[in-house]
């Protein structure tokens, strides 16, 4: 268990611009694919979440577990993220149980020392008809123009992509629901999000590319 030194360390990393630390540290499930559609980095939460081990992960390609929809279909929403750098929506996987999982997911590419990668977020992970895994995200249309967020905005959106839901985040900042609920929008609006999860790999995105 983190100390609370530790934990306050985390809970700034996306202020602080170390993208790899709040990859690994976060409760959400994330990865980063190449340019050839392959895993080339997991964290934990992904682990967790669908149970493959790690060298199974590694190097496999991304989408070879979706089952509603054809390979036309996937092949056409990769080469969408590679055209947009954008991609998000909902699919169904198949976990390791064989069980069948929704998943709810937002992709963001950018260029780290001339290598594209992609940003895979995870916020809404549930077997069909089980319970959420993960978290709902809060789907919301954003039209304002990607603009600096404010030093508050981008602490609140540091806590959603550790995995704190609203209540903690409140708690965590001494802040009410309603302003958190309130920077979360502005940093959507801001940036274009239109999930949290869309949010987070937008966000963290560009961290990956400073870092």
């Amino acid at each position: 268990m983190l100390d609370a030194n530790t934990e306050l360390h985390h809970t700034n990393c996306l202020a602080n611009g170390s993208f790899r630390a709040m990859f690994a540290q976060s409760r959400i499930p994330m990865a980063l694919v190449d340019r050839d559609r392959r895993y080339v980095q997991v964290n934990e939460a992904v682990l967790r979440l669908f149970e493959y081990p790690i060298e199974d992960v590694l190097g496999s390609r991304a989408g070879h577990t979706v089952v509603d929809e054809d390979h036309a279909v996937t092949d056409a929403h990769w080469n969408q993220l590679l055209r947009t750098n954008e991609l998000y929506g909902e699919r169904v996987v198949t976990h390791r149980n064989g069980s069948r999982m929704r998943v709810s997911y937002a992709a963001h590419g950018t260029t780290v020392g001339g290598t594209w990668l992609a940003l895979i977020v995870t916020l809404s992970a549930r077997f069909v008809g089980g319970s959420e895994l993960v978290g709902s995200p809060e789907i919301r249309l954003a039209t304002a123009e990607s603009s600096r967020l404010t030093a508050r905005e981008r602490e609140v959106v540091g806590l959603v992509a550790l995995g704190y839901n609203t209540g903690r985040i409140a708690a965590e900042l001494s802040l009410s629901t309603s302003t958190v609920r309130s920077h979360v929008r502005n940093a959507m609006s801001k940036t274009g999000a239109r999930t949290r999860a869309h949010l987070v790999a937008l966000v963290l995105g560009d961290g990956l590319a400073r870092d």
